[in-house]
């Protein structure tokens, strides 16, 4: 074996590994001023600094008492153990006394403080960081918890940039300059072989064919650089040259060691022989669909995906309700990123919520892929993992962008993930795929619908700005009332393209229908009807998830709490936390706020839809139960922020309904400043269900919470429900007229 001598790589280039011959590497060096601790090298000839003084330590049995006490920096070194790496062979019959002897000259070198007197022997005050030896093993750690991605290579870059030759170079200890030293050389090794591979595996064969090949030489019987060296030269297409190289190893081994070449030598031989290893020869794919014409906003996003596949990502999940534009951004980012990725572009359209029920599965996408990068149809197996296999050794050394559009879930996505960090997915889904990021370290981007500006920006695009600045009114109104969903405005900017001499105005009082039936805005494609594309989510659920989907139209918003839809469901807090769960997922509903969820317009349209066209009697319960749940909720918090109210009490909660825990007048506040919205919108419901007494109760509750407030506006308009619900319901609500008599001339009369 050699004796070691470094190559570190500095940006990814090789260099004589320099980087400690006159200062501490990365930022441990001595320009630092403000940093005096002590700083040890032995990856090369022992070198120590305190701060950005260099010490000379001349003496041969200093230096090696300090290498042993700096490979346990910051831990207890034993006197045996530095009396035994400093007489290894002819101990001292005093060794204690010899050891304190040279220990107190180190510290006449060192600084009286930096050796420390412990129990059971001596500690050097070093931070391990600042001892190369040690420092190269955390790199080497810390590389491999990033196996695969760039940061791996980075940090193996940083660790072998540390040595400058031989480990403990001049010093005359067998104990460390023997096995120590040989372990050490190994595990360079072995990082070295590692980044090679990683730069193989980012197509740069170029650039690194010489420093591979210098290595070789100065290892002669190290295999496995000689391996890597073949297939270096081989795809640089210098097949010959990688032949002559083989025959000298042979010959070298046979000589001096009387053996053959390894089983995986041999193998890149007669590849070498075969000529598989010259780089193919196939055109590069371009597989991206076109762009999507008049694409507008998404600024935000597309800068974010640029410095995610800048950085360490290799795959970026970008998820969003149906409609909301993903595979439109991803295309417009994918065309105006090729350059980046030299090596082509793949593209696959899974299906996932395709109008057909059949997503395209791993084992069909696979062969079009497979032929797109050269493979002939014959050579690709006919088993799911081999074409697997097949399609990631192609990929293997690339720089290439896969797309793959439209997921239904993780498990269709898996076996199409490059196993090469040159390459870079994107996935499109409605769901979320949080296992993608779990256990692939994926990116997650979840897309929300258009801002008002883009969406003005999307119908300016493809109307024209003339047209849309003809009636900003009507065109807000548009906008408001697609969503601000892209494929919804795409639609109805498709019909006033059709309709080039219809004003904003006429199309904005077409689309009010929209409210009740999302038929306004059906196409004759279904990949494009509104109420098919959101067809397509609502069949992905589970029963139980479906059911809570349809009584969300029950609620009239604008957001709901948990609790609240405990009560509409009729379920208990857990149950409806995890139904709650995979409706997040499926991006059919979103969280608003924390513990408050909501839809847009047109999933409420769709979802109401739904509930009219089930069972009307769950349905009907439904709405009792989340008119009861805020009923008794607002009993419970008037009398919190006011025991003295003149309220009247209701019945008892009807089955399934359960109302909230308010504990104290922080939280009945903090309740009803949450729910205002929602309360006047349920009392409404209420007075609609015919439900006046109801009315009168609710109305009467939430007018403490007004008053509180300050809120007149509010207090009026409660007090002009409850006085039509009052009189609808006859003698049922004569308590209530008075109490809403009385209520009125307390206000008068500043109560």
């Amino acid at each position: 074996m050699s004796d070691g001598r470094g190559t570190a790589h500095a940006g990814g280039r090789p260099s004589d590994g320099s980087a400690l011959g006159s200062a501490p590497a990365a930022d441990h060096g001595p320009e630092n001023l403000e940093d005096h601790g002590l700083r040890v090298a032995l990856l090369g000839p022992l070198q120590v600094w305190r701060g950005s003084t260099a010490i000379d330590v001349s003496s041969n049995r200093l230096r090696t008492m300090l290498a042993a006490l700096a490979l346990s920096a910051s831990n207890t070194v034993t006197v045996e153990q530095l009396a035994f790496a400093l007489w290894p062979d002819d101990p001292p019959a005093h060794q204690r006394r010899s050891v304190q002897t040279y220990v107190s000259r180190l510290r006449r070198v060192l600084g009286p403080a930096a050796i420390r007197t412990v129990r059971g022997g001596y500690r050097l005050d070093a931070d391990p960081d600042d001892v190369d030896v040690l420092r190269f093993h955390r790199l080497l750690a810390r590389a491999a918890a990033s196996r695969g991605t760039r940061a791996e290579r980075e940090r193996l870059e940083e660790a072998l940039a540390l040595w400058r030759g031989a480990p403990f170079g001049g010093l005359p200890s067998s104990t460390l300059c023997g096995p120590k030293a040989v372990r050490l050389v190994e595990q360079r090794l072995s990082a070295v072989e590692r980044w090679i591979d990683l730069g193989l595996a980012e197509g740069r064969h170029n650039e690194l064919v010489a420093e591979v090949q210098e290595l070789a030489l100065r290892h002669p019987l190290r295999e496995p650089l000689w391996e890597r060296l073949l297939l270096t030269l081989g795809r640089c297409g210098r097949q010959a040259e990688a032949l002559a190289m083989y025959e000298r190893l042979r010959h070298r081994l046979a000589d001096d060691l009387g053996v053959d070449p390894s089983p995986e030598l041999q193998r890149r031989h007669l590849s070498l022989l075969a000529d598989e290893e010259r780089p193919a020869t196939s055109p590069t794919p371009c597989m991206l669909p076109v762009a999507v014409a008049g694409f507008a906003g998404r600024d935000d996003a597309c800068e974010r995906m640029d410095r995610l596949f800048d950085g360490d990502t290799r795959i970026c999940v970008v998820s969003g309700t149906a409609g909301v534009g993903k595979t439109a951004l991803v295309l417009h980012w994918a065309h105006r990123a090729r350059a980046h990725f030299p090596d082509g572009q793949l593209y696959v359209d899974l299906r996932g919520f395709g109008p057909s029920a059949a997503a395209t599965s791993s084992h069909d996408a696979l062969p079009a892929l497979l032929t797109a990068m050269g493979v002939p149809p014959q050579a690709i197996p006919a088993e799911t993992r081999a074409r697997a296999a097949l399609y990631r050794t192609v990929l293997a050394g690339k720089r290439m962008l896969v797309v793959l559009d439209d997921a239904r879930d993780a498990e269709q996505v898996r076996r199409l993930l490059p196993g090469d960090a040159g390459c870079a997915v994107v996935v499109t889904s409605r769901q979320g795929l949080s296992s993608l990021v779990a256990s692939e370290g994926a990116a997650l981007l979840t897309l929300d619908v258009l801002t008002r500006e883009e969406a003005r920006d999307l119908l300016a695009r493809r109307l024209g700005r003339e047209r849309i600045a003809t009636d900003p009114a009507a065109t807000d109104e548009i906008i408001e009332l697609c969503a601000r969903l892209p494929l919804a405005l795409a639609i109805v900017a498709g019909r006033a393209v059709a309709r080039p001499l219809s004003p904003m105005a006429a199309l904005a009082a077409d689309l009010r229908r929209v409210r009740d039936d999302l038929g306004v805005l059906a196409t004759k494609d279904s990949l494009t009807d509104m109420r098919a594309v959101l067809a397509r989510s609502y069949d992905a659920l589970p029963p139980d998830a479906a059911r809570l989907f349809r009584l969300l139209a029950v609620h009239p918003g604008p957001d709901v709490g948990e609790a609240a839809l405990a009560s509409l469901a009729g379920l208990h807090a857990p149950q409806v936390s995890e139904l709650l769960d995979t409706l997040l997922d499926a991006h059919l509903v979103g969280e608003t706020v924390p513990s408050r969820f909501s839809f847009h317009e047109l999933l409420r349209t769709y979802a109401r839809g739904l509930a009219r066209a089930g069972d009307t009697s769950a349905h009907r319960r439904a709405v009792l139960r989340t008119i009861e749940h805020y009923l008794h909720t607002t009993y419970r918090a008037a009398l919190l922020l006011d025991p003295a109210a003149q309220l009247i009490a209701p019945d008892a909660p009807a089955a399934k309904v359960r109302p909230e825990h308010l504990r104290d007048r922080g939280q009945a506040q903090a309740w009803f400043r949450a729910e205002r919205v929602v309360l006047f919108r349920v009392i409404r419901l209420a007075m609609a269900e015919g439900l006046h007494p109801h009315v009168v109760r609710l109305a009467l509750a939430v007018t403490v919470w007004c008053d509180l407030e300050g809120d007149e506006q509010g207090k009026t308009a409660l007090e002009i429900l409850a006085l039509e619900a009052a009189g609808r319901s006859g003698d049922h609500a004569a308590r209530g007229r008075r109490q809403l008599h009385e209520s009125g001339q307390a206000r008068h009369t500043g109560r």
